[in-house]
């Protein structure tokens, strides 16, 4: 009997058997099939940002603005005197509010109303008494946010004041050289009118704690049930704060977050911290294009080396296959396992009859069909397993090859698309996070990558549909009330005084 020593391989020639020793040592990953992809040791969310796509999500934040409607009408003094102001030299006047003054707060617009009623007398020789007269003070502004650390403060800008007489007031002399009515912009000192209207925004010092919005996104969210479970996590880069829109006890901030979303399958959800802090700024310009765009997440479904050895053992055990040489050899597939090999995907096939031992394949994997099916189409034979057919003869591995090739591409064919469409169908629900509630509707698939590690074959797709996320904010008063009060009584020199 003629033994031939091959690698891992005994031939069994013109019906005769031959056993060889198996050769401890795997084949190489040979040249030609290009350089090995990197492998990935574990699924890891800081380790998927790579090739995850960015995308912007939609935050919409409620919260209530009504403790600034008291704020703005305690700015409006009670009653105005001559008391610090220039004129009062000339003139004695007093003007008392008529009732609390009239804040309204709509999509961030402010506007107040308040009337008084009094008199104004020059005491000189040529006497002139106006009584009644009846102002009334009109203000408009606009509510925006200005950044403080991780949260913003609500300011007040563009603060405009106009003063108006009632055509009821007393017209019947005119102590000045302009009509009373634009003399009253001194007399009542508009311009400090003014400054209050927007110091008393500002000095209040009202805050939104958008930080518990970042907190929020950053946690992982956990869907699924049974073996399947999901985890979430959007990864914040940029939070943009945009416009305001709604009534005073429900304003809406808009915003968007940029995001590097991915979502992985998995048995634990571990909660993962930012590698740098987040940027959070104002633009409300831009807010409005990034709400139109796509949202986008990386599915990441790992397939262990085991399963798919499984599914190649029961789709090739005991095949027989036919070798078409001229005394009919064949061949028989006693077993089929799959492993990573510097990246790409390894199968052994441990067969006997006319070859008895072990035959290695390179193949390298895809996804096809949406990302739903894994193939490994483009499989080579390893140079170790066909220079040791080629001992027995000259072209012998192409004729092995002809035969095995085929079937080994077939059975390595994975349909992954039961575990897509129930990945899919978690996240597309609404997820509640605490007080924070992200919508996702998954619209659309389509494949990433596969790439080959140690553990298995990690499947890459991408998915994609309209999302937003929602809740309710509280709103924080950072200086003391006090405080606040005392400022603007330090004001009340200025032309007129505040009475409590």
């Amino acid at each position: 009997m003629f033994i031939i020593h091959l690698l891992n391989i005994s031939l069994m020639l013109v019906g005769c058997s031959h056993t060889i020793p198996p050769d401890p040592g795997k084949p190489q990953s040979p040249p030609h099939l290009g350089s090995a992809a990197p492998a990935i040791p574990s699924v890891s969310p800081s380790t998927k940002q790579t090739h995850a796509p960015e995308s912007t999500l939609p935050v919409s934040v409620t919260a209530d603005l009504s403790p600034l409607i008291q704020v703005i009408q305690a700015m409006l003094p009670e009653r105005f005197t001559e008391e610090g102001n220039p004129l009062g030299a000339d003139y004695r006047w007093q003007f008392v509010r008529d009732g609390e003054p009239q804040v309204h707060i709509q999509d961030g617009i402010v506007k107040y109303h308040a009337t008084y009623k009094g008199e104004i007398e020059s005491p000189a020789l040529r006497a002139c008494r106006l009584d009644p007269l009846y102002p009334v003070i009109e203000g408009t502004g606009r509510l925006s946010i200005k950044e403080q650390e991780q949260s913003v403060v609500v300011i007040l800008i563009d603060p405009r004041t106009t003063i108006d007489l009632k055509p009821e007031s007393d017209s019947s002399c005119n102590m000045f050289k302009i009509p009373v009515k634009d003399q009253l912009a001194e007399i009542l000192d508009r311009d400090a009118l003014t400054r209050r209207f927007s110091q008393s925004v500002d000095r209040a010092a009202y805050t939104l704690p958008l930080n518990l919005v970042l907190e929020r996104l950053q946690q992982p969210i956990a869907v699924g049930h049974d073996n399947m479970q999901v985890c979430f996590y959007s990864q914040v880069q940029e939070f943009i704060v945009g416009s305001m829109e709604g009534s005073a006890n429900r304003t809406t901030i808009t915003s968007v977050s940029k995001q590097i979303p991915i979502a992985l399958t998995q048995t634990a959800c571990p909660p993962v911290k930012a590698a740098r802090p987040i940027k959070m700024h104002i633009d409300r310009s831009i807010v409005s294009t990034l709400e139109r765009q796509p949202y986008k997440i990386l599915l990441t479904v790992p397939v262990p080396y085991t399963l798919v050895s499984q599914q190649l053992q029961q789709r090739l055990f005991h095949q027989q296959v036919k070798l078409p040489t001229i005394l009919g050899d064949n061949l028989l597939i006693e077993h089929v396992t799959a492993s990573d090999g510097n990246g790409r995907t390894l199968l052994s096939v441990n067969t006997s009859g006319a070859v008895k031992g072990t035959v290695y394949y390179w193949g390298v994997p895809r996804l096809e069909q949406d990302g739903n099916v894994i193939s490994i189409s483009d499989i080579e034979m390893a140079a170790e397993s066909k220079t040791a057919l080629d001992q027995v003869k000259i072209g012998y591995w192409q004729t092995v090859d002809l035969e095995l090739k085929p079937r080994l591409q077939k059975a390595a064919s994975m349909d992954l698309s039961a575990q897509m469409r129930t990945a899919r169908n978690a996240l597309s629900a609404q997820h509640k996070n605490g007080w924070l509630q992200l919508d996702l509707l998954i619209a659309r698939q389509e494949a990433g990558q596969v790439v080959s590690t140690r553990n298995g074959l990690m499947t890459e797709v991408v998915l994609e549909g309209p999302a937003s996320a929602t809740g309710q904010l509280p709103i924080e008063q950072r200086s003391q009330r006090s405080q606040t009060q005392k400022s603007l009584t330090e004001e009340a020199t200025s032309g007129f005084s505040v009475q409590h």
